[in-house]
C-alpha cells in the first residue's frame, strides 16, 4: 500500500532516506526553516511539495507518515507535534534524549492509535531475523560483546561535541551498540555498571557499560568518540558464536562452532538499509503492529540510566 511521506531534517541522513524511499511509497512533501532549501531538496528528490515550515507540513491532511531527521535535541518536540497532528512517525536514532520523553511520546502515539518507530537500521536489516532463527539450535545465549569507535576529533562535525544538540558518543553511536545487543537478548536488560570520560566540551567521549538480564545474558559495550574501533559485535551461545562486522548495516555474519569451524551467513543488502526501515514502517502503519518499539524503549532506558550514573545531562533536560 502506498503512503504519503513527509521529511523534516534535510541534512545528510534525510537526503539518504529520500533517495532510498521505496518506489511503492510517495515522497509527498519536505520542510525546512529555509524555504529555498526545502524547494531545492524537493526538486532533487522529486517531492511533490515543499513547505515553508514544519507546522505547515504537519497540518497537511494528505501526509500519512513523517520521517524526522533533525538533530537529537529537537526529536521530542518534532515528534510530539507530528503525533498531535495525527501523523505516524519514523524518527531517526536516537529517538529522544531520555526515557521520560520517549514514554510520553509512546503514550501519545497509543492514545491516537498512531505508529511511532525508531529508524534503527539493526531492527530492520534482514540479517538479524536470520541469525535469531539459526540460533534456535545453539542452546542458551551467554555473552554479547559490542564495540563502536569513531575518530571524530578534528573533523568538521561540531554537532558531536555540542551538548545542546545532544552530542556525545551515547546518542550517536552507543544507540547502535545497545540496539545490536538488545536484538539478541531474550529479556529486558538492566545496567549493572558503567564508566565514562568526558571530552573537553563536556559530552561523553568514551564509556563502557555492563548489562545483565533475568536470563543471565551478559553484555559488555565499549564506545569511543575519539579513537577508531571496529563496529564489531560478537554473540556467544552454548553452541557457538556469531561475529558481525559493520553491524549497523551488515548483510554478513560469521558463525564459529565449538570446534572452531566457521561459516558465513548472508542475508539482505547493506545498501538497502534505509529502504528496509521505510518498508517496515509502512507495514506497521497498515497492520498496527510495532514490534521494535519495546527494543527502542529498553535501549533508551539503558542510555538514560548510564548518563544518570555519570552525572551527565543535556542543557534542555
Amino acid at each position: 500500500m502506498t503512503h504519503n511521506w513527509g521529511i523534516i531534517g534535510l541534512g545528510g541522513i534525510g537526503s539518504q532516506f529520500a533517495a532510498a524511499l521505496p518506489k511503492d511509497q510517495t515522497l509527498y512533501g519536505v520542510a525546512a526553516h529555509d524555504f529555498e532549501r526545502a524547494q531545492a531538496f524537493a526538486a532533487k528528490y522529486h517531492a511533490q511539495h515543499a513547505f515553508t515550515d514544519y507546522a505547515a507540513l504537519f497540518a497537511d491532511p494528505n501526509i500519512d507518515i513523517v520521517y524526522v531527521a533533525t538533530t537529537h535535541n529537537f526529536h521530542y518536540e518534532n515528534i510530539k507535534q507530528a503525533l498531535e497532528a495525527g501523523k505516524n512517525v519514523l524518527a531517526e536514532k536516537a529517538i529522544t534524549e531520555n526515557l521520560a520523553q520517549l514514554d510520553e511520546l509512546i503514550a501519545l502515539a497509543a492514545s491516537r492509535q498512531l505508529i511511532l518507530m525508531e529508524a534503527q537500521t539493526i531492527y530492520h536489516m534482514p540479517l538479524y531475523p536470520q541469525l535469531i532463527e539459526t540460533a534456535k539450535d545453539l542452546g542458551k545465549l551467554k555473552t554479547i560483546n559490542v564495540m563502536f569507535g569513531s575518530f571524530a576529533q578534528g573533523k568538521p562535525n561540531a554537532r558531536l561535541y555540542d551538548s545542546k544538540l545532544g552530542g556525545g558518543a551515547m546518542l550517536d553511536i552507543g544507540v547502535y551498540a545497545l540496539s545490536f545487543a538488545r536484538r539478541f537478548l531474550t529479556a529486558t536488560p538492566h545496567l549493572v555498571a558503567t564508566q565514562w570520560t568526558p571530552t573537553a566540551s563536556g559530552v561523553d567521549g568514551q564509556s563502557t557499560l555492563l548489562l545483565n538480564n533475568a536470563n543471565n545474558e551478559m553484555v559488555t559495550v565499549a564506545l569511543n568518540l575519539e579513537a577508531r574501533m571496529p563496529k564489531l559485535g560478537t554473540v556467544a551461545y552454548e553452541g557457538g558464536y556469531y561475529s558481525v562486522l559493520e553491524y549497523p548495516r551488515s548483510q554478513e555474519a560469521t558463525f564459529t562452532d565449538p570446534d572452531k569451524l566457521s561459516q558465513v551467513i548472508l542475508a539482505g543488502e547493506g545498501a538497502k538499509a534505509l529502504a528496509y526501515e521505510a518498508h517496515d514502517m509502512a507495514q506497521a502503519v497498515e497492520t498496527g503492529e510495532n514490534p521494535t518499539l519495546t527494543w527502542t524503549r529498553d535501549v533508551m532506558a539503558i542510555m538514560t540510566a548510564a548518563r544518570k550514573a555519570w552525572g551527565f545531562s543535556y542543557p534542555n533536560e
